[in-house]
């Protein structure tokens, strides 16, 4: 019988695996397998939030995720020895309190994303907003000790106030935050010149957060990545601009299945029906965690730092999208090549360069292989048994490769040219090499000059 695995279905089975396996493991801290519990459970739900509450696009999500990470690290620090505070990195982020005596990790964590999951989605779904409350409530009534009542309500407390330091945190972010209430600005007037990105499409939209690469970054900014310039616009048959529209004109005539397949797998970007493309990386995050059998901290230390560099790379790429201002393969092919073609996808109402599912892609690839190493066979099924859309899982050898494909299919989609995809590809794994290389954890050394 065909297996018809959704991603609710598919967290739980990823959620079991690794416990099960981890059972004879006697030298795992106390609270670490039900602290693993509690992380996959609350990101199977912001899955969920992510994809059907209005105005979480890519930057936006990816914003709410890293700050997710942030309030989930702070709130476990209690219990993972050695640990760092991030308030080391991030300027203006409050210390968290003081903590002192027994603490219930799970409890902890489980009230941190409680807290600061409604601030980032007020205007969820009601249910929605009711699994929320069902879900912190659940876990709070299975993470409690039958003896240890005071030490989850102090766990509990600690947790609270660190989740509302990181929400005032975030709030003074005053570009970013609450950015799913404005995703398209009618008030910004693109530039009007020869190759210059303007609306395009049968239903063209305003521009998509035109101000967003004024958003605070968290350790990487665009000075620490400079970017390429693309091709110089040019319109005359065979120069090198003109053959990056005809490669995807001529992928387009006719769109081979194989293509077809890849470019609908990728395109994590439709409101309601799929997951974000952040979203579509922290599936495939939990599917290497499970396979993999990470510990606990690493669990929390990898999807803080894909959150990250996902988040600055979506500032640094939105920033130079609106300063070179390129228009889309859709409306150099109509105007220069053929005035009826059509790509498979709409045409995103931003500007094309460079591409931020490839650069997404690329810089949480550069954190997985970090983790994992340059090799590591994964199957993605985060669609399986998806029949909207070609959602059948494929296979792959590594990461890298990984992030190739779905840069790369925005090509067969018809939204991208190769130059952004291969930009985007250069300044994701940039970013994420230098959020991988950020310690969160003490050395031997400072540990010794603490004792």
């Amino acid at each position: 019988m065909k297996k018809t695995l959704h991603i609710g279905l598919l967290f739980l089975a990823l959620l079991l695996q690794p416990l099960a396996c981890r059972e004879k493991n006697a030298a795992e801290p106390d609270g670490y397998r039900t602290a693993n519990a509690v992380a996959l459970q609350w990101h199977q739900l912001l899955l969920e939030l992510e994809r059907h509450t209005p105005g979480y696009r890519a930057p936006v999500t990816a914003r709410m995720w890293a700050y997710m990470g942030v309030a989930a690290w702070q709130a476990a620090l209690p219990g993972i020895p050695n640990a760092l505070s991030l308030e080391t990195y991030f300027e203006g982020l409050p210390a968290p309190p003081r903590y002192d005596g027994p603490f219930s990790l799970p409890s902890s964590l489980n009230a941190a994303y409680a807290e600061i999951t409604r601030h980032f989605f007020p205007t969820a779904p009601p249910y929605l907003q009711d699994k929320i409350n069902a879900l912190e409530a659940e876990l709070k009534r299975t993470n409690q000790p039958p003896s240890d009542a005071a030490t989850q309500s102090r766990s509990i407390a600690y947790a609270r106030k660190t989740a509302q330091d990181v929400w005032r945190w975030a709030v003074t972010d005053t570009m970013g935050h609450e950015g799913f209430l404005y995703n398209f600005d009618r008030g910004y007037v693109p530039p009007s010149c020869p190759g210059c990105w303007q609306p395009t499409g049968a239903h063209p939209m305003p521009a998509l957060l035109p101000s967003w690469g004024s958003v605070r970054s968290f350790l990487v900014s665009d000075k620490d990545v400079p970017l390429n310039k693309p091709i110089p616009y040019d319109e005359k048959a065979g120069s090198p601009f003109y053959a990056q529209a005809m490669e995807i004109y001529s992928m387009s005539k006719p769109l081979s299945d194989e293509h077809r397949w890849i470019a609908e797998f990728w395109s994590d970007d439709i409101p309601g029906l799929t997951v974000s493309p952040m979203g579509r990386w922290i599936s495939i995050a939990t599917q290497a965690i499970a396979h993999a059998q990470l510990p606990f901290p690493q669990v929390l230390e990898l999807y803080l730092k894909t959150a990250i560099a996902s988040s600055d790379v979506m500032v640094l790429c939105w920033k130079n999208k609106y300063q070179y201002n390129l228009e889309r393969p859709e409306s150099y092919i109509r105007r220069v090549i053929n005035p009826d073609w059509t790509p498979l996808h709409d045409s995103p109402p931003f500007p094309s360069y460079p591409s931020g599912h490839a650069a997404m892609g690329a810089a949480t690839a550069e954190v997985l292989r970090t983790f994992f190493g340059d090799t590591f066979p994964i199957t993605d099924r985060t669609h399986e048994g998806r029949t909207e859309f070609a959602g059948k899982p494929r296979s792959f050898g590594s990461f890298q490769e990984i992030a190739q494909e779905n840069a790369l299919s925005r090509l067969s989609l018809g939204v991208h040219y190769r130059m952004d995809c291969e930009e985007g590809l250069r300044i994701g794994a940039r970013v994420g090499q230098r959020v991988a290389s950020f310690p969160l954890f003490k050395t031997e050394a400072q540990i010794s000059s603490l004792e």
